[in-house]
């Protein structure tokens, strides 16, 4: 499928003629094979479709070294676009994401078509870049809670590492040998080095300044307990922006839904 910049591979699964549609999207440095084992856990209950983000294995972005081939409203765009391929579409869909695949979507959920577009939306370890920003900026004349600055600032030490061309290439294998993928799915030595454009397109440029963020469509966090990457404490302030908006913890890692597929559809079957 086509979209502006790229060709977006686009996999359907499940039921084709199911009354509900469910549309995946993963984050970095995964593909859509990240949610085979929860795929066959949702069964024929529903129509599945997923698809490879920038960055994963069988989309080709055109120009892969421009950044501007990443960022966020890019990303959002990629989003309908798949949306709109789908072949009679039963809409509303039900949307459920994983880190970058998170990060991205929340960015088409600010968007005017997303309430008539999507039926609910489910979060996993991919907060929005707005809420992170405006979270800091309250933190930061708190001081009781620069603590909690300081903690998430420590787990994101890879983030601007990848800002570094000359550290960038090292970083996954330094994840790999402390432990953070260790509940992930095999990974791809490629989708880590493409995906990395996705931090340099839009970390520094969100948190400087940005839209504020904005969700009407219900919502459904996930916040695994275990995850090393994220702190709990992110999903504070939340239920400023998202109009209808539910936090789930969940004990497991960051990559809960390929760890715990049978619990990750359980939560989803029952969303929709």
């Amino acid at each position: 499928m086509r979209t502006d910049g790229a060709t977006i591979a686009v996999f359907q699964y499940g039921n084709p003629d199911a009354e509900t549609t469910v549309l995946l999207v993963h984050g970095y440095p995964d593909d859509h094979r990240l949610f085979l084992p929860m795929i066959d856990a949702l069964g024929d209950r529903v129509r599945i479709i997923a698809y490879d983000t920038r960055g994963g294995t069988d989309t080709v972005v055109d120009d892969p070294d421009s950044l501007r081939s990443f960022t966020l409203p890019r990303l959002a765009e990629d989003v309908f676009a798949v949306v709109d391929s789908i072949p009679a579409p039963r809409t509303p869909i039900h949307v459920f994401a994983h880190d970058w695949g998170s990060v991205q979507t929340w960015e088409a959920m600010s968007a005017p078509r997303a309430a008539s577009t999507f039926a609910s939306y489910t979060s996993v370890s991919g907060p929005s870049l707005d809420h992170l920003r405006q979270l800091a900026r309250a933190r930061a004349v708190a001081l009781p809670r620069w603590p909690s600055v300081i903690s998430q600032l420590a787990r994101s030490w890879y983030i601007w590492g990848f800002h570094v061309p000359v550290l960038s290439r090292h970083i996954p294998r330094l994840l790999s040998a402390a432990g953070y993928f260790e509940d992930a799915p095999p990974l791809s030595l490629e989708n880590q080095r493409r995906g990395i454009a996705l931090y340099r397109a839009n970390v520094v440029a969100r948190l400087v300044g940005g839209p504020a963020a904005v969700c009407v469509v219900p919502t459904t966090i996930v916040a695994p307990r275990g995850d090393r990457f994220l702190a709990s404490d992110l999903t504070d302030a939340v239920h400023a922006w998202v109009s209808d908006v539910e936090v789930v913890a969940v004990d497991a890692g960051h990559w809960w839904p390929y760890s715990h597929p049978g619990e990750a559809a359980r939560l989803l079957l029952s969303r929709l």
